[in-house]
């Protein structure tokens, strides 16, 4: 028996089966609740009122219940407080500038012409065409080749000729007559908790319009794992859903007449994306192609491919030229995917002979070790604290997060995205945090708080607690977090650790680090060495390359000697798998501390602590 669910404010209505949940509700209905735990309970951030029957659930003092834990008896009516949607974020799609060449783009129009066939000159349709071409080899699409003979003919055989490109092999997919003719590509990231992309113009490679959204994936966990665990119990096929429904609405801002979002101020038709290229990880890959993740998550982590094949957009159900070629970029394994081959792309690092280390920061934390010669690569399990899951007063950096933190006077101070009313506090606020605590005497180097923490101690029910922001709703960071912040911190520095230590090399070896990530651009060094995310190293070696998987995405899009160099990253890349190491588990336990327990590795902030 179905229930019906109408979500407020909004007024959003959707059905769900018998022992489904309210949060299913939500998935089906497209309605954004935040639930980094993925529905199971534990993150308590799904809470809302509801009205109707529905199977007894605890409830909080305030009327609130978990939306993962009501399952509706009836009709119900599910009031999301504000604060618990998913608000505008700040999503960042820049990236460091790169040689953004066109050069064999990954579909492209030529304007053909033909003599007209005679007695004497036979050659059939097609033929013709690819004779004048000059692609004796190319194959045709059945739907463009069905409508060829009225296509030629009616223009008179002058006509332009589409074709998308899969390694060597091309394929025309449409035959149009000749005319103004618009190419238009999109490079896309698709991570666990955001998706970007960019309308292209695959002649000039420069980019029309860029849009952002979150993953409305994000409501079946806030890491790969719990979208995996979600896919198992409950299908793969709603997270598959869920993320070509996030892509398609980003391409109808793109595309859409009234909301073009190009600059030159006319509207884009869709059907003029001609080709797709995706930087993304191993489980986001697995479920846009409607392929089985279960794989990856069990040992020993093995994906159902590592170089996907290129589809159509038709086989996926995007918003594009039917025949659009769907470019993944390949990725080393299980944890290591095509969005890390395109930071590394968009580096450089794998063309230079000096001494790199790559960091991406985001939900998980991936790490490359090399140069032009050799590369290794390792994922950590780093959490999702910087993305704001675990940590009670954590959020993603959204309208109203505390984004920046610093002690001034003897006190706390800090910034909110937008300026608004803070409701939580975003990574780089926590890193920010934390570390301002740490100097200022706050708290000791086990992250414990101390007595005399400037009176905004608290015990909130029992867990020693720094009371940041007391309003509607009081923001407060306690222990615990503080824990779940050092075991992520602790996670990507032993993983550094560890790729050094395999080739007898240590920080001070590194002669360049790599910050990738939306997220990391906007780390503060200082704070993020202070609390032993980041080497102690001088600034002048960091350099933070922004979102390379778009820009990655974008140079593969537009350059088949990009997607040449992707695919030799890749075969470049020697995985080091940190799940069976002693050695990672040895560092990992010595960088939970603040800094660390070595200070000899952080001799700056050893003397700010000690200033």
């Amino acid at each position: 028996m179905a229930h019906r669910v109408t979500f407020f404010p909004g007024n959003v209505t959707t059905e769900v089966e018998e022992g489904e949940t309210v949060l299913d509700a939500a998935v089906a209905a497209g309605v954004h609740i935040d639930a980094s735990c993925g529905g199971a309970g534990t993150c308590g951030k799904c809470r809302v009122l509801v009205e109707g029957p529905h199977r007894p659930v605890e409830t909080g003092a305030d009327g609130h219940v978990l939306a993962c834990q009501v399952i509706p008896e009836g009709e119900l009516y599910v009031f999301v407080p504000a604060g618990r949607e998913v608000r505008k974020g700040k999503i960042h799609a820049i990236y460091s500038n790169a040689a953004f060449e066109v050069r064999e783009p990954l579909a492209e129009s030529i304007l053909v012409e033909m003599e007209r066939p005679s007695l004497d000159d036979n050659l059939a349709d097609l033929e013709r065409l690819k004779c004048a071409l000059g692609r004796p080899d190319a194959r045709i699409a059945l739907t463009a080749l069905r409508r060829l003979p009225q296509t030629l003919r009616g223009s008179d055989w002058r006509a332009v000729a589409t074709l998308a490109r899969d390694g060597s092999a091309e394929e025309i997919i449409e035959v149009r007559p000749s005319g103004d003719v618009k190419d238009l590509g999109l490079a896309v990231d698709i991570g666990t908790t955001t998706v970007a992309i960019e309308l292209v113009d695959l002649r000039s490679g420069k980019v029309l319009a860029q849009a952002s959204d979150y993953n409305r994936q994000m409501v079946a966990g806030e890491d790969v794992l719990a979208r995996i665990a979600y896919a198992e119990e409950k299908g793969q096929e709603r997270l598959q859903d869920l993320i070509v429904g996030t892509l398609n609405g980003l391409i109808e801002r793109l595309c859409s007449p009234t909301d073009c979002g190009a600059s030159d101020g006319h509207g884009h038709r869709a059907e003029d994306i001609i080709a797709l290229s995706i930087g993304a990880n191993p489980a986001m890959v697995h479920l846009l192609l409607g392929l089985e993740p279960r794989s990856i998550r069990y040992e020993p982590y093995i994906p159902v491919v590592h170089v996907p094949p290129i589809s159509r957009a038709m086989d996926i159900g995007l918003r594009a030229h039917p025949h659009a070629p769907v470019y993944c970029i390949p990725g080393r394994a299980a944890y290591v995917g095509g969005d890390v081959t395109a930071d590394v792309l968009l580096s450089g690092m794998h063309l230079k002979d000096e001494l790199a280390l790559l960091i991406d920061v985001g939900t998980n934390g991936e790490v490359v070790l090399g140069n032009r010669e050799w590369m290794l690569t390792c994922s950590t399990s780093a959490g999702p604290a910087f993305e704001g899951g675990e940590v009670s007063c954590g959020m993603r950096a959204m309208s109203g997060a505390i984004d920046a933190v610093r002690m001034t006077g003897g006190d706390l101070e800090f910034s909110t995205i937008d300026s608004g009313e803070p409701v939580g506090i975003c990574g780089s606020g926590l890193i920010d945090l934390v570390a301002q605590m740490l100097l200022g005497g706050w708290i000791d180097r086990k992250g414990r708080i101390v007595a005399d923490a400037s009176g905004r101690r608290r015990d909130v029910d029992g867990v020693p607690s720094i009371v940041l922001h007391s309003g509607e709703e009081e923001i407060s960071i306690n222990e615990d977090d503080i824990a779940n912040i050092l075991r992520t911190k602790a996670a990507i520095y032993a993983g550094c650790s560890v790729l050094l230590d395999s080739v007898a090399l240590d920080f001070g070896d590194v002669e360049r680090v790599y910050i990738a990530g939306g997220f990391g651009s906007h780390i503060d060094v200082e704070n993020a060495q202070t609390i032993g995310l980041l080497p102690d190293l001088p600034r002048e070696r960091f350099e933070f390359i922004g979102n390379g998987s778009l820009g990655g995405a974008r140079m593969c899009l537009l350059s088949s000697k990009a997607r040449e160099s992707a695919h030799s990253i890749f075969e470049s890349l020697t995985y080091v798998d940190l799940s069976s190491s002693s050695k990672f588990f040895d560092q990992y336990s010595s960088a939970l501390f603040l800094p660390h327990t070595d200070l000899d590795q952080f001799p700056s902030v050893r003397e700010r602590l000690e200033r």
